[in-house]
């Protein structure tokens, strides 16, 4: 009888630790992440109705690894429908992401981009220690349901080189498109993984 009381009493204790670990806030893919230098070699032949040409790119680039955009996971209340993020990056700058949040399921609506920039738009984090500040609302509320902060930790990683590789192109353009052919070139060799 002491015996089952003993396994009835782990058994109990290992669901609080496990019940536990799923209310952990941070991404749902983990709070550490990479981010990994990847280059490559891509020679274009361009032969078209607006003429021909030929080039060589060298493409760089810096990936987060395991993923660019992932979802905030946080607090599970019904009533939570938005989310605030504010990071201070190892450097001093700050970063501010807020949307919609589904509090019955305990996440962002959407993944967030926590590591592409381009003119229309700017990543969450950034190499180094990420400290993340958080804040769910119900609706119309100016007051949080819940509050906390996490920490991310993005490490540098070894770089990584895709083979190089021709594309033929049936427009003279893609020979002047350094930008475009990069990215069909990561894309194809899976950010050279």
């Amino acid at each position: 009888m002491f015996k089952n009381i003993l396994t009835l009493l782990c058994a109990s204790v290992a669901g609080i630790c496990v019940a536990q670990a799923s209310e952990t806030v941070g991404f749902s893919t983990g709070n550490q992440f990479k981010a990994t230098p990847i280059e490559g070699q891509v020679v274009v032949t361009c032969e078209g109705f607006n003429g021909g040409g030929a080039a060589t790119f060298t493409c760089r680039d810096v990936v987060l690894d395991p993923v660019s955009y992932d979802f905030f996971v946080g607090p599970r209340d019904a009533r939570a429908v938005r989310y605030e993020l504010r990071n201070v990056r190892e450097d001093g700058s700050t970063r501010t992401k807020e949307d919609d949040y589904d509090g019955a399921r305990g996440r962002s609506g959407s993944g967030i981009n926590l590591w592409i920039s381009t003119i229309f738009q700017k990543p969450l984090l950034a190499a180094g220690k990420n400290k993340i500040s958080y804040a769910v609302y119900a609706d119309n509320n100016r007051e949080p349901l819940n509050r906390g902060e996490f920490t991310i930790n993005v490490a540098r990683s070894s770089a990584r080189v895709c083979p190089t590789t021709h594309y033929n192109s049936a427009d003279v353009n893609d020979c002047n498109s350094q930008y475009s052919v990069c990215q069909r070139y990561f894309q194809q060799f899976n950010n050279c993984r």
